[in-house]
C-alpha cells in the first residue's frame, strides 16, 4: 500500500459519507455494521481501479512490466474503515480515537500482507 491508495480510499469514503448524509441518511444508519466495512471495501476497490493503469510502484516492485492490480487495497479498506468508523466515535477523547485508529491500521496491514 502506498500513499495514493490511502488518499483515494479516504477521499472516496469521505465523499460517499457526505453524499449519503446529504441524501438524508443518519450517522447511526451509516455507521452500523457492516456498512463501514462495505464502504471500506468499495473504497479500496475504487482506489485499485483508479490506480491500476498508473501503478508504477507495484509495476517496478514486481517482475512483470505490466500494471499490477492492487488487490490488497480491498481488505485494507474494509478493515481500516470497518473497525475505525462507528457511531459516536467522534465524541470520544482523542486518545481513544488514536488507539482505535492504530488498532484498525494494524489489523488492516495484517489483512493486506498475504496479497
Amino acid at each position: 500500500m502506498f500513499c495514493a491508495d490511502w488518499a483515494l480510499m479516504f477521499g472516496f469514503c469521505g465523499c460517499t459519507l457526505h453524499q449519503l448524509r446529504a441524501a438524508g441518511f443518519s450517522d447511526d444508519a451509516l455507521l452500523r455494521s457492516p456498512a463501514p466495512a462495505v464502504l471500506g471495501a468499495v473504497s479500496g476497490t475504487f482506489a485499485a481501479l483508479v490506480l491500476y493503469p498508473l501503478d508504477f510502484v507495484r509495476q517496478t516492485a514486481t517482475s512483470t512490466s505490466r500494471p499490477v492490480f492492487a488487490w490488497s487495497s480491498i481488505p485494507f479498506g474494509a478493515c481500516a474503515f470497518g473497525l475505525f468508523l462507528r457511531p459516536g466515535g467522534a465524541d470520544e477523547p482523542l486518545s481513544d480515537r488514536a488507539a482505535r485508529a492504530l488498532g484498525a491500521s494494524a489489523v488492516a496491514l495484517a489483512a493486506e500482507l498475504p496479497l
